[in-house]
């Protein structure tokens, strides 16, 4: 630390941001505290009557709220930058679920926590800021004011100002106070930021399950993109590829009855034969484009794509469509892909009579349900199959997958996508 930068602290302008940082301590952190106990208290006093829980969920919440205000308060006035940790997503898209994931996160508790004791140190941080630069401004002045103080016996920190070299002395420890001070708000301000940092930012442990989680939905990204590669291959091999090659072997047998001059119309009948397995190959191609991914969903959003697929599977289909805000064009192709291969397996297995389609937006979740009245007996958990596929495009964009369908039917898909 050279000789300048003491001199200088002072009249730098981070001081005066820690200052200002310091004096807006206390009212900020009396309003959390207020709040934050009223509420938990009033809360947890009407738990017997459950009208509690939804006031507990409302502390919380804003208390969520609070949190946010403090880490860009104080990353505009000290420049610390906190992040803002991981929260618990909601289960299911059930009007319940986000009370539910409030209350039962643990970060809503630390928060509310921070908050509290957050009151001590901005108490502890206005009282440092306040006294240290008043004495020293006061003590830097005492010659211009000691004169004109009614009191008989003149005192500056209990010491008598009485002779001429206390009159010295007396300016000489406030600027000695005065270089000081801004390094004694910083220790004050470190104290009180720390706290907020500490509880109102992400933990370790929060970072390393948000880790694992991100590592883990990598993963299933990559497993999804060889399942559907391995898909589209097998539907080349066995679907176009084949009406290729049929194509061709009847295309040479009409090469060869030209070459011979062949009845003409043994050759008319092979290649109208060949004409028709190239449509049939073209279908398939489309069709096989279609389930990588729709030109109507980019064009037009998921209500026209959906509808266009209801349009094409065999079982009436009922389409409900209601998302105000389009979702990024990930979470749409997740969205698609879902109700694609629903629907294939209403019409390969469920032998329903009837489905129907369900897509709707509630908040910052895309839920997506696919509802048919076959037979049931539907299992998500089986490896390979193609609602196991749909598990993995599902969680390879932190969504979850609910399959419920008992035997006898009937049988509900429902898939939440965060579109945050």
């Amino acid at each position: 630390m050279t000789v300048k930068r003491i001199l200088t602290e002072p009249f730098a302008a981070m001081t005066w941001r820690r200052t200002g940082y310091a004096l807006a301590a206390l009212p900020l952190s009396t309003l959390w505290f207020t709040l934050v106990v009223t509420g938990i208290s009033l809360g947890v006093g009407l738990l017997i009557t459950l009208a509690g829980i939804p006031v507990l969920w409302l502390t919380l919440w804003m208390c969520q709220g609070a949190s946010a205000f403090e880490r860009g308060w104080m990353r505009a006035a000290i420049g610390r930058d906190v992040a803002a940790p991981p929260r618990r997503p909601p289960a299911s898209d059930r009007w319940y679920a986000p009370m539910v994931a409030r209350l039962l996160d643990p970060q809503s508790w630390r928060d509310a926590a921070g908050l509290t004791l957050s009151f001590v140190t901005g108490v502890l941080a206005f009282t440092v800021a306040v006294t240290v630069w008043a004495t020293a401004l006061g003590m830097i002045a005492a010659p211009l004011w000691l004169p004109f103080s009614d009191t008989t016996d003149a005192t500056v920190w209990g010491t008598r100002v009485d002779g001429w070299w206390s009159w010295v002395a007396t300016p000489v420890a406030g600027a000695l106070l005065l270089l000081a001070a801004p390094w004694i708000v910083r220790g004050a301000v470190a104290l009180h930021a720390g706290l907020l940092g500490a509880l109102l930012g992400p933990t370790r442990r929060s970072l390393e399950i948000e880790a694992a989680r991100l590592s883990d939905s990598r993963a299933r990204s990559v497993d999804a993109a060889a399942a559907e590669r391995r898909r589209i291959e097998r539907d080349l091999h066995d679907g176009a590829q084949a009406r290729l090659v049929t194509l061709a072997m009847d295309l040479g047998r009409a090469k060869e009855k030209l070459a011979t001059g062949a009845d003409q119309d043994e050759v008319a009948t092979l290649v109208a034969d060949a004409h028709d397995e190239a449509k049939r190959a073209l279908v398939e191609l489309r069709d096989l484009a279609r389930g990588i991914h729709s030109a109507v969903l980019t064009d037009r959003g998921l209500d026209a794509a959906i509808s266009a697929l209801a349009a094409r599977c065999p079982v009436p289909v009922d389409v409900t469509v209601d998302v105000a805000e389009r979702p990024s064009a990930t979470v749409e192709a997740v969205a698609y892909f879902v109700v694609a291969e629903a629907l294939t397996n209403v019409a390969k297995h469920a032998e329903a009579t009837s489905a129907s389609v369900l897509v709707r937006r509630r908040g910052q979740a895309l839920a997506v349900e696919i509802g048919d009245d076959g037979r049931g007996g539907a299992d998500a958990g089986i490896g390979g199959g193609g609602l196991a596929g749909l598990a993995e495009r599902v969680q390879s964009v932190d969504g979850t997958l609910t399959v419920t369908s008992p035997d006898g039917g009937p049988t509900r898909v429902l898939a939440v996508l965060p579109c945050v």
